[in-house]
């Protein structure tokens, strides 16, 4: 049977049980049952090596789940996001066969038709994608961009073993394994989705950036496979282009909120005539025009150095904030302090996002997902600027003109005019207001409508007059006490006398004092004496 299973690819069972038998060897048989492997729990410092090192084994998609864990550094420890961040576990490229029958799949038709000209090996190989360089009918040269085959069971796999970390040792992670898998098989899923990506070259083709976008040849563009306009005989951007390409996706990323998640040198490329492109736009992330202006404002709020301000801005782009913020501020002006000053020019966008995130996590403040999954396509960007231009490269320059062009534009009463307007401009946001006035009118005529006021500064007035009111019967009482008592001592003589007063006298002042006695207590109890 075993010899007979041999090269079928796993199942997500059997792919589960070898993520426990993975841990076990790397030490973390004790999350999963299993006491296999030299390592225990007690050496915390190795945590971070042995994890990276177990999802290297466990494959490319399981590697960049690390990297993709490692942007969470405001839940993160440092050491452990930084080991994180090295995964790398490069992926083989899918079959010519598979990749043919995928094509025929999607497009319906053989390669054979379809292209004039289609070479089996990629040009460029990614976790997700891979790019194969074709020819259309007409001599068109193209770039055909499809999703690799076998991701869906490696997610499946993950979703079992994290149920079952977070039942061992969910109470001592700094994040929930469950749902942070969960939003990597979304990452994941926009990842591999091609309709989503033509979106986005077309966004990023109407904005006039100064790479060229390639425009997409629906034809032959399905929701796993996208076929990509490509400059004839391609080359890669010499070390000042890719210098030039690093701070256009810089800019793009800071200014319009697009940013690639995995910004590889092989997406890159320029043509005979020097025009630089951004030949594989795929993989590609938007933010929301609203989150952008919320992170707008937080970018002033740092230009300005006010703390006050970034604190009050963070919750509009989906950060949570603490109501006591005393800990946060004081780490926000520790890290101002380091990152500012007349120096800030020669700091990395690594170290600014690593500092920044630090100073979140000590001030327990959490950024979004996405934002901080845009703080890693920079430093990968800038990554990729300095390793390809030869250069000490920084993109700290480029990021600080996008941000600054951002807060101007999402400032300009035009375009707040044109947001209100947008806005305004929705009849979808109008056409339930008659049924929910006419709702209102019958509940009014039926009586079903309660009204309730709110008075504010009132109750600190409310509590003095009863306190007043307490301690002014407390003295009548007195009063009555000791003018009843008189009485009864000079006007009654005869009868059953004790200590020389009437006994009626006595009992009514022993029954006034046990009242006045209990009032008091009860007073006092109540706190407002």
């Amino acid at each position: 049977m075993d010899d007979a299973s041999r090269g079928l690819p796993e199942g997500p069972a059997r792919r589960a049980a070898r993520i426990a038998r993975v841990g076990a060897r790397y030490g973390f048989g004790f999350v999963f049952g299993r006491r296999l492997g030299p390592f225990r729990r007690e050496d915390p410092e190795r945590v971070g090596p042995r994890l990276r090192h177990s999802l290297e084994e466990l494959g490319p998609v399981f590697a960049e789940l690390g990297r993709f864990l490692s942007a969470r550094r405001d839940l993160l420890p440092p050491e452990i996001a930084a080991e994180l961040s090295r995964a790398e576990s490069p992926p083989k490229p899918t079959s010519p066969g598979e990749v043919r029958a995928i094509l025929q799949r999607e497009l319906g038709n053989s390669v054979e038709r379809m292209f004039v000209s289609f070479e089996d090996f990629p040009v460029r190989i990614g976790v997700f994608t891979q790019a194969h360089r074709a020819t259309l009918p007409g001599g068109r040269p193209a770039l055909v961009v499809i999703s690799r085959p076998g991701v869906r069971r490696e997610l499946l796999a993950m979703r079992p073993a994290a149920d079952v970390v977070r039942r061992r040792v969910g109470d001592r992670l700094p994040l929930d394994p469950v749902e942070a898998v969960s939003e990597f098989a979304a990452h994941t899923g926009h990842r591999r989705d091609m309709h989503l990506a033509a979106q986005n070259v077309r966004r990023m083709g109407e904005m006039g950036l100064s790479l060229r976008v390639p425009e997409v040849y629906r034809d032959y563009s399905t929701a796993r496979c996208l076929t990509l306009e490509a400059p004839g005989g391609w080359s890669s951007p010499d070390p000042e282009g890719y210098r030039a390409c690093a701070d256009a996706l810089v800019r793009l990323a800071v200014g319009e909120g697009i940013f690639l998640a995995d910004p590889a040198p092989e997406r890159l490329a320029a043509d005979g005539k020097g025009e630089l492109w951004l030949l594989d736009p795929t993989e590609a992330f938007s933010l929301d025009p609203e989150r952008m202006r919320a992170l707008a404002e937080v970018l002033a709020a740092i230009r300005r150095e006010d703390v006050d301000g970034i604190i009050r801005s963070l919750p509009l782009v989906g950060a949570s904030v603490t109501k006591d913020a005393a800990a946060l501020k004081r780490e926000l002006r520790e890290a101002l302090g380091t990152l500012g000053g007349p120096l800030w020019r020669e700091h990395s966008l690594a170290r600014i996002r690593d500092n920044a995130l630090e100073a979140l996590r000590r001030g327990d403040a959490h950024l979004p997902d996405e934002l901080c999954q845009l703080l890693r396509s920079l430093v990968g960007t800038e990554e990729l600027g300095r390793t390809m231009s030869g250069k000490d490269y920084l993109g700290i320059v480029a990021a600080a003109e996008a941000a600054r062009e951002t807060i101007s534009r999402r400032r300009n009463p035009r375009y707040v005019l044109e947001r209100t307007a947008r806005r305004l401009n929705r009849p979808e946001l109008y056409a339930d207001y008659p049924r929910q006035l006419h709702a209102l009118l019958e509940e009014l005529k039926d009586g079903e409508v309660e009204v309730r006021f709110r008075h504010g500064g009132l109750d600190d007035l409310i509590s003095k007059l009863d306190i007043l009111a307490n301690r002014l019967v407390f003295a009548l009482l007195i009063a009555a006490l000791i003018v009843g008592s008189s009485m009864l001592g000079v006007f009654v003589r005869g009868g059953p006398q004790v200590l020389g007063l009437s006994i009626f006298g006595f009992a009514g002042f022993v029954v006034a004092a046990l009242l006045g006695l209990a009032l008091l207590v009860g007073i006092i109890r109540s706190g407002r004496l």
